[in-house]
């Protein structure tokens, strides 16, 4: 295609055809990648803080250690996994991990505080406590891995 030829001759356009469809392959699996690595650092992210409470002193810093590797590994792991990063991918995620922090911080955290004053907390407290904590970054994951805004 050219100034003389405004049309493209039909090897370009095949040619062209086979790139955007490959880009639209690659589009799938990195989508599937960040969804994958945004709902792992939702859910290590509200396992850290539900748990604060229940885990003792000693078990503390192993967790957080643990833990803190775990989002590393996932978020080293989606940058050289993916070959690119698909539109609206970055927002989407870090609005997700955002809210679940936000969520975390002001709902469930204080309930948990509040309830340890009287009787510490159990297991399943902090099990609900995560789950309400991730549901914003699980959210996130999955409009990621649909397309979806």
């Amino acid at each position: 295609m050219n100034a003389s030829r405004p049309h493209p001759t039909p090897d370009e356009a095949r040619e062209r055809l086979d790139v955007s469809s490959r880009g639209t392959l690659r589009n799938r699996r990195d989508r599937r990648i960040h969804a994958t690595g945004t709902a792992v650092i939702g859910v290590v992210i509200a396992s850290t803080l539900a748990t604060q409470n229940v885990v003792g002193p000693r078990g503390d810093i192993v967790r957080n250690v643990a833990l803190l590797v775990l989002v590393l590994g996932a978020i080293v792991w989606m940058e050289r996994a993916a070959t690119t990063v698909p539109r609206r991918v970055r927002l989407l995620s870090r609005v997700g991990v955002g809210l679940s922090f936000v969520l975390g911080l002001t709902v469930a955290l204080p309930w948990l505080n509040l309830r340890a004053q009287t009787e510490p907390n159990t297991w399943a407290m902090a099990l609900g406590a995560a789950a309400v904590i991730a549901v914003p970054a699980l959210v996130s994951a999955v409009a990621i891995a649909t397309g979806r805004r």
